[in-house]
């Protein structure tokens, strides 16, 4: 069976430590490469002040130099708002029945499943690895007893192409990219928040210092 891959998306509005410390334990943990998706149209959040370019161009940035973790343009290139399940069924497509594809969720996200489209076919296509933290928000019981017998041990993901979920403990970074562009807006330092090639992008490019008048110009290009 082929080497696993995983993925983990999100709008990277910008791309910080917080993202890339959880994708490098899983890529080592799991033993795969990890895929990093930006979202170009969120279903379920408010529109992300840097254009899809300007995000998948801070993601590139974020990860020169190693192979490990990988930038992918497949929900950007789509047309439509981003639906996980849809990403999952043209992945699904695209690498075969016998692929073990692995999608990254933390479990603040998880605890919130049911609010996703076609939440209960996630499995059908790709395992869920929840990236957990201490104080993690409790399960609701529907959720739980739907998820319990999928339950598994991180090693076992590799040996089938879907259908398990297991958990990984990772370390918690107390990181938001809220506060990071709060930050900018307010001509605060972001140092250290998020690789030095991203922030020297971001000021390049005037970014999150008029959020206000990039929200609106959002709003108007979707």
């Amino acid at each position: 069976m082929s080497k696993t891959i995983a993925f983990f998306g999100g709008t990277f509005d910008p791309i910080h430590y917080g993202h890339l410390r959880v994708c490098q334990e899983a890529a080592e943990a799991l033993q795969a490469n990890v895929d990093l998706l930006p979202c170009a149209r969120p279903a379920h959040r408010a529109v992300p002040l840097a254009t899809p370019e300007q995000r998948f161009a801070m993601l590139q940035l974020a990860l020169e130099g190693q192979n490990t973790l990988r930038a992918n343009r497949h929900e950007l290139d789509r047309p439509g708002n981003t639906y996980t399940i849809d990403t999952l069924i043209a992945l699904r497509t695209a690498f075969g029945a016998n692929q073990p594809l692995v999608w990254l969720i933390g479990a603040d996200q998880l605890a919130q499943l049911d609010r996703w489209k076609d939440w209960q076919r996630l499995l059908d296509f790709a395992h869920l690895c929840v990236l957990t933290r201490p104080n993690a928000p409790h399960l609701p019981s529907h959720i739980s007893a739907f998820l319990k017998p999928q339950r598994a041990k991180l090693s076992e993901l590799s040996m089938h192409p879907a259908g398990l979920i297991a958990g990984l403990n990772v370390t918690s970074l107390a990181i938001s990219a809220s506060d990071i562009r709060g930050r900018i807006e307010n001509r605060q330092s972001a140092r250290f928040l998020l690789p030095q090639a991203v922030l020297d992008y971001i000021e390049q490019n005037k970014l999150y210092q008029q959020p206000e008048l990039a929200r609106a110009a959002a709003q108007l290009l979707r």
